[in-house]
């Protein structure tokens, strides 16, 4: 024996207004805040990384030869791994004199797969 559906109510609904929704206050700390709150009733593990201070883009252009000369040093690396072009320039930098922090050094931002 089949079991029985309920019946399809034909009415139409009133539709929500979407505009009368508001969205709660959305600043760092209260997010962080309810974050946590949330992680510690359903027992989940949650790690909120710093944000990093703002970056400025910084575009140049190199002779070609030049640009081949970082590909392949970063692809040699530094102590056997693989860094970025961005990683030279900064090292660079910093070895002329050039105040970089040290969470800026960051040997390899490319993302693992």
């Amino acid at each position: 024996m089949k079991p029985q559906f309920p019946p399809i109510d034909l009415e139409p609904r009133k539709r929500v207004d979407l505009r009368s929704i508001k969205a709660p206050d959305g600043d760092d700390a209260n997010v962080e805040a309810n974050s946590r709150k949330l992680a510690g009733e359903w027992g989940a593990v949650i790690t909120v990384a710093p944000a990093k201070g703002p970056v400025a883009s910084l575009r140049l252009e190199v002779p070609l030869y030049l640009d081949q000369q970082l590909a392949e040093r970063a692809f040699r690396g530094v102590d056997g791994k693989r860094v970025t072009k961005q990683y030279i320039v900064l090292q660079a930098l910093k070895d002329a004199g050039f105040h970089v922090e040290p969470d800026d050094l960051v040997p390899d931002k490319r993302r693992r797969r």
